[in-house]
């Protein structure tokens, strides 16, 4: 099974997988250290780099799942679906014929399997966040616009902790309509209106 698991077709999904434990790691001793790797996030990551916009038509980007999931956990769920679709699709092959895909030709079903994947387990992801958000009151908390910018009418994501230090991702948008919130801004939450919360900056 090792040399299944390190053969050179299957190397692709051999990298997504490590990149999800190293990951892991990662963000387990930022938590630790009261951060998150979702605040370092760079921009081009998101389809969705000017906030989300939730009137909009739905889109290959609302399909996926991005208008739905923070970057970093969408990001982490599409690692995971590719390494196990791959895995998955040259081990039937394995088993069935004893040969294993060429990377060329199994990365394409692989692709194929990791969008399903966002997408279905994309909405229940983002119902079990969304059932978790409500239950906290986040009101009075501090955010950290994690990236894209917003603007009133035009949300995008921020990182909070609430008042058990728990890390929590939100669609945030400015109380007024001539201020907008770049990427790394901190913000003070006031209301939630929908999913949306409203908010100004914070200055400490």
């Amino acid at each position: 099974m090792l040399e299944f698991i390190l053969a050179n077709d299957n190397l692709p999904y051999m990298v997504c997988a490590t990149v999800v434990v190293m990951l892991g790691v990662i963000e387990a001793m930022a938590r630790l250290a009261g951060g998150s790797l979702g605040m370092l996030m760079d921009e081009p990551l998101a389809l969705q780099s000017s906030g989300v916009d939730i009137s909009e038509e739905p889109s290959l980007a609302s399909w996926l799942g991005l208008d739905r999931l923070p970057v970093f956990l969408w990001f982490i769920l599409a690692l995971i679906s590719f390494a196990i679709g791959g895995f998955l699709l040259n081990l039937l092959t394995w088993l069935s014929f004893n040969i294993l895909l060429p990377q060329e030709i199994s990365v394409w079903p692989a692709f194929a399997l990791t969008s399903v994947s966002c997408h279905l387990l994309g909405k229940q992801l983002a119902w079990k966040r969304g059932e978790d958000e409500d239950a906290d009151n986040l009101c009075g908390n501090i955010g950290i616009l994690t990236l894209g910018k917003a603007i009133k009418g035009n949300p995008a994501e921020a990182l909070v902790h609430d008042d058990q230090q728990r890390i929590h991702y939100v669609m945030v948008e400015p109380q007024e309509e001539d201020v907008a919130f770049e990427a790394g801004t901190r913000v003070l939450l006031l209301q939630k209106d929908g999913v949306i919360w409203r908010a100004i900056p914070f200055e400490s």
